[in-house]
């Protein structure tokens, strides 16, 4: 194995990384604002959407990522000429973030929902009598019992969404992976085992370094904050009902 040849090559392949980046935390921001969406309207249960949402989460939990990266890069442009409207300039990058995007949409709805789920109905029934307004209610009561259970697969689904970039160089970006091909292609195809063993460094980096802030974003600093919250929320709401109890008797007697 020729590590000068995976020293000398490193700097080519690292270079590409801002576009990595860029497609990794764009889909992941905005594919959990649209997991939290569609969450939202899933556990709403709205008679005409709900089949449409679990058609949607059914598909896309059910095909290859790289399928789907096709069928958005390639019908995508088929689609809207349909509709008198030409994008067939639509470039590489932008496809790759919309297939990721709607992917991990519908896989963190799978994740949200049930921790969602999993807050006692008591807990939102004494947030509504006590006069909490939805935003209130969320900010305080949900999400400080809603982070403890999906922060570990919201973490895992980062470090899927790192691998499935991965797939991004088949529809034209350079990428790493799309970098390393051309590299192989001019070297024709020499030392193969050296780009790819490179590459495969750099994404476990990638990975190490997520999982760390992740669990350091969990063990250290956020959970902690959340668990107190929460602990305040719950003993405030049942210290309040006990008041309003107390005041109810009081009248009636």
């Amino acid at each position: 194995m020729d590590i000068g040849y995976m020293i000398e090559i490193f700097p080519k392949l690292i270079s590409t990384l801002p576009i990595t980046l860029s497609i990794i935390l764009t889909s992941a921001i905005l594919g959990l604002i649209l997991s939290i969406v569609i969450t939202a309207l899933r556990i709403k249960k709205i008679k005409f959407l709900s089949p449409i949402l679990e058609a949607y989460i059914s598909f896309m939990r059910s095909i290859p990522i790289l399928l789907l990266l096709f069928i958005v890069y390639y019908g995508l442009p088929v689609f809207f000429s349909l509709l008198n409207l030409d994008i067939n300039d639509l470039s590489a990058i932008v496809s790759a973030m919309i297939t990721l995007i709607i992917f991990n949409g519908a896989y963190l709805s799978e994740i949200l929902r049930p921790a969602y789920l999993a807050i006692e109905k008591g807990q939102h029934e004494a947030a509504n009598s006590l006069g909490y307004t939805p935003f209130a209610k969320f900010r305080k009561i949900v999400i400080p019992q809603m982070a403890p259970i999906a922060l570990p697969g919201l973490g895992n689904a980062i470090i899927y969404l790192i691998h499935d970039t991965s797939l991004v160089f088949t529809i034209g970006v350079v990428d790493i992976l799309g970098k390393a091909n051309l590299i192989l292609a001019s070297s024709y195809g020499e030392n193969k085992v050296e780009v790819y063993l490179t590459i495969a460094i750099i994404y476990w980096v990638l990975c190490l370094l997520s999982d760390r802030f992740i669990k350091l974003y969990e063990n250290h600093t956020y959970l902690r904050k959340i668990e107190k919250r929460r602990s305040f929320s719950s003993k405030n709401l049942l210290k309040k009902q006990k008041i309003e109890k107390g005041n109810i008797q009081s009248s009636s007697d």
